[in-house]
């Protein structure tokens, strides 16, 4: 029988299904008015600071980032608040989904104000519902 010049090995079966496990949700709970970590949190109180850092995050501003992670609200100033209110949502689901404990963000209700847009919505996640509201200037 003739040898193959290609290595031949069962040692790596491809063709079995491997579990998915999330990845933990412990981390730094960061107390953003006194500007200090301040211990460690987990599961929802995590989640709630890891959507917040998330819409706090400028995409492609910093290299230490993916270019999946963070938002791209910027594309919304000078535009017509009608073309930001139908945007917004997209915008949003770009951000947030990403994050494979997030598995659809619902209630989006926008509103006008003075300087842009009021959104509220709540993002539901592997840890339970949490309820986000932000302005966002335009």
């Amino acid at each position: 029988m003739p040898q193959s010049l290609i290595p031949q090995s069962n040692l790596l079966d491809l063709s079995t299904e491997q579990p998915f496990e999330h990845m933990p949700s412990k981390t730094f709970y960061i107390d953003f008015e006194s500007k200090k970590i301040l211990g460690m949190i987990d599961d929802k109180k995590a989640m709630e600071q890891s959507i917040y850092l998330a819409l706090k995050t400028g995409r492609y501003n910093h290299l230490i980032f993916s270019w999946n992670y963070g938002e791209e609200m910027n594309k919304l100033v000078g535009k017509p608040k009608d073309l930001a209110r139908v945007e917004l949502p997209r915008l949003l689901n770009e951000c947030l989904l990403v994050d494979d404990r997030i598995s659809t963000l619902e209630d989006v209700a926008i509103t006008d104000i003075e300087e842009g847009l009021y959104v509220s919505f709540t993002a539901v996640t592997v840890h339970g519902d949490i309820r986000i509201e932000s302005e966002v200037k335009i």
